[in-house]
């Protein structure tokens, strides 16, 4: 594990946090690269007090850790000899750890490569001759002196001995943000801050290599590899409970509301919705609600503030208008506060539910694949339909949908240029129809009984149809057993293919009386272009996604 700069303008809480994540990855041992303390100056009694307060951190890590010293923790001879006192350690040193050969170089006090003291590098020398039989050699020393030399072509000797002994890699601290480099075979690596002052508040630090950082570095018979760990993404066990998980889901089942927004395919968007928040905490609320308003969509306000006591419950009112396309839809988020300390981002998509109409009919359309207008009167059609992936389907589609007192009837005209390359071969009922061209229905009859029916058809007029139920904790068993006894007739023409069909209600266990408005999405699914396109944004099994179906007396 590579520990990186502490100081230099420590930030508060970091370090101590890269200790912590240090730990629960169990290490072998620990290598640093300087910068310890904030140091310099004479006066000795603030400097050991803040050596007590780094080897008190350093002391939470189970594990050995080697130092390397860096210019804010030897700035003079004194400030030298309290160095080795505290660490127990050499300004400059080497150790084994199995076949793998490590050495401590000390740059704290010079500039250049052309300053490197002539004693230690004698000793280096001697120290890299005498490891010639490891597997592999790796040098940590604070400053990149090398970047001063070798990224503008100038010659380094501290370099030319690293190479002539086989050196594997360099690790640096001292500049604050993370880079590397091959030179000469010898990997460079530059670490950023484990807690050190940062010099840019960049926008995207990962992009300059500054962010609060360590290594993680795996030795093996064929080399090394180093991981750059971002600070604040390794957690404990416990990080997460099923007491958190219940949590969270009544805060965003309960807690956290959106008013539902029926919508007409015929009706522009003008309309109010409600956020409600109930505070079930002992501390206050106190956060922004705010809306991501897409394209052709307009909210007011986008952003609010939310205040609420503990115990209470706020509502909140916000215009919304579309003129545009209505997915994707506005979405709306919060932070909720949450018993262990944590927030939950609590990111909810407006309800919109898209209702279409089923009329009564005097005289049953008669279900011969031709969608008689005459017959369909009063079935408005539905035709404004939204791809789930990048691909759209090649056409326009138009479902209608009526009923009597004993059946349901649905209608569908798919248009399509490409007529020729229609697919539709699967003639056995329940075969795999929805790979094909094909036009297909979901139905809720009754929304509390979260049982769902989807069926499909092709331009052969073959169905697969499947009963859907779920149990308490929304896992969903499918039944193709069940099979719908349906009067089905399709048409082909030079432009579209069309459908009629006629659902006899106690199939689907229908009762418009008791259950005037069921759960509906349906779709259309074009086999050349592979593509689909759909009612309800997203279609789901779930009924709690379904748009709905009103029958019309």
């Amino acid at each position: 594990m590579i520990l990186s700069d502490r100081t230099g303008g420590h930030t508060e809480g970091i370090y101590p946090k890269v200790l912590e994540e240090i730990s629960l990855l169990n290490p072998d041992f620990v290598v640093t690269v300087g910068d310890h303390i904030e140091g310099y100056g004479e006066d000795f009694e603030r400097v050991n007090a803040e050596w007590d307060t780094l080897l008190a951190m350093l002391d939470t890590i189970d594990a050995p850790v080697y130092m390397t010293p860096g210019n804010h923790d030897i700035w003079s001879d004194e400030s030298e000899a309290v160095y080795i006192e505290r660490t127990g350690q050499k300004p400059h040193y080497s150790f084994d750890h199995g076949s793998t050969h490590f050495v401590v170089l000390d740059v704290s006090r010079i500039e250049t490569s052309a300053e490197f003291p002539e004693g230690q590098l004698a000793w280096l020398r001697a120290d890299l001759e005498a490891a010639q039989s490891a597997d592999a050699i790796y040098v940590f020393f604070h400053k990149p002196l090398w970047a001063g030399t070798l990224t503008v072509g100038s010659p380094d000797t501290l370099h030319e001995v690293l190479v002539e002994y086989g050196v594997d890699a360099v690790f640096n601290g001292h500049l604050h943000h993370y880079f590397s480099v091959n030179y000469d075979g010898v990997d460079y690596t530059v670490m950023g801050s484990s807690g050190g002052h940062m010099y840019r508040s960049a926008t995207e630090p990962v992009a300059r290599g500054e962010f609060f950082q360590f290594g993680w570095v795996t030795v093996d018979a064929e080399g090394y590899e180093l991981a750059v760990i971002d600070v604040g993404g390794i957690y404990p066990r416990e990080i997460v409970t099923t007491d958190d998980v219940a949590e969270i889901e009544r805060i965003e089942g309960e807690l956290v509301g959106l008013s539902a927004l029926y919508v007409n395919e015929a009706e522009l968007i003008d309309t109010t919705v409600r956020v409600s928040v109930v505070n079930a905490g002992d501390e206050p609320i106190e956060n922004l609600l705010k809306w991501e308003v897409p394209e052709g969509w307009m909210v007011t306000p986008a952003v609010a503030d939310l205040v609420v006591a503990p115990g209470e419950a706020k509502e909140m009112e916000f215009s919304v208008m579309n003129t545009g396309p209505l997915y994707p839809v506005p979405r709306v988020s919060c932070a909720y506060p949450m018993t262990n300390g944590m927030k939950v981002d609590v990111d909810m998509p407006l309800d919109v539910t898209r209702t279409v109409g089923a009329p009564r009919m005097v005289e049953a359309p008669t279900i011969d694949g031709v969608v008689g207008e005459g017959e369909w009167e009063g079935a408005e059609p539905a035709t404004v339909l939204y791809p789930p992936y990048d691909a759209e389907v090649d056409g326009s589609t138009e479902f209608r949908f009526a009923h009597d007192d004993e059946n349901l009837y649905l209608s569908a005209v798919c248009y399509d240029p490409e007529m020729s390359e229609l697919t539709a071969n699967v003639e056995e009922h329940d075969g795999a129809v929805y790979g094909e061209d094909c036009v297909g229905f979901f139905f809720a009859p009754d929304w509390e009984d979260m049982v769902v029916y989807q069926i499909y058809f092709n331009p052969l007029g073959t169905a697969f149809d499947q009963r859907i139920t779920f149990d308490e904790n929304m896992y969903y068993t499918a039944d193709r057993e069940w099979d719908g006894h349906y009067e089905v007739a399709v048409q082909r023409t030079e432009h579209y293919w069309s459908t009629e069909v006629r659902v006899p209600m106690e199939d689907v266990q229908g009762d418009v009386v008791a259950n005037p408005n069921w759960g509906l999405n349906f779709r259309r699914k074009q086999s050349r272009t592979d593509s689909a396109c759909d009612w309800q944004i997203p279609i789901d099994y779930d009924p709690g996604t379904f748009g709905e179906l009103q029958f019309e007396e």
